[in-house]
């Protein structure tokens, strides 16, 4: 894990703490949100850099990002490690051609890129869908892994799994360092599920 980019994600207030309805359904004590982070281009800039190195060294074709936020970050490794991207709808479009996928991806071994991990739901759908569309997916790369189920619906789909951050090893962190509360690091490690 970068500590110090997963450290500045809190300090940014990326990563925020109260109560939280979570887009799988799920309550949480902390909220995740890295499409805040496209608005501070250095910083992302670093986050796709770190990112994207540990994908080149699994070696893939093309980047797909699932929309919105990982097809965002997608485009940035994209650009800085010359890689093509494209991206998955949550849906297929109902008008034009269709597509979930945009482009032709058969053939290709591809990496799913996500901002955020929780259950693994939107993977499993975007993985789905890659190979509906004849890609070979191998790998999913996340920013922020919240270490509640999503990394073995990953790894049972059989990817490898690729993160920046993971909410434990955050938590210990930020308290250490005094960036969050005994009670707030309580909450979070209540709520992890997974090493």
């Amino acid at each position: 894990m970068s500590h110090e980019l997963c450290l500045e994600a809190v300090r940014l207030g990326l990563v925020k703490f109260g109560r939280f309805r979570l887009s799988s359904g799920l309550e949480s004590s902390y909220y995740v949100n890295f499409r805040e982070s496209l608005l501070i281009p250095r910083y992302v800039k670093n986050l796709a850099r770190e990112l994207g190195a540990r994908i080149i060294e699994e070696g893939v074709d093309a980047l797909v990002g699932v929309a919105v936020a990982g097809a965002l970050i997608a485009s940035y490794i994209g650009a800085l490690y010359d890689l093509p991207v494209t991206f998955v709808r949550s849906e297929p479009k109902n008008h034009g051609l269709g597509r979930e996928v945009e482009g032709d991806v058969g053939g290709m071994e591809v990496a799913i890129v996500d901002d955020v991990l929780t259950t693994g739901g939107t993977i499993g759908r975007a993985y789905e869908s890659l190979v509906r569309a004849g890609a070979r997916p191998k790998l999913a790369a996340v920013i922020f892994d919240r270490q509640q189920g999503g990394g073995r619906v990953v790894r049972g789909l059989g990817l490898k799994l690729v993160s920046l951050c993971r909410i434990a090893d955050v938590a210990r962190e930020a308290l250490r360092r005094g960036l969050i509360t005994e009670e707030q690091f309580s909450l979070i490690m209540s709520q992890v599920t997974e090493d």
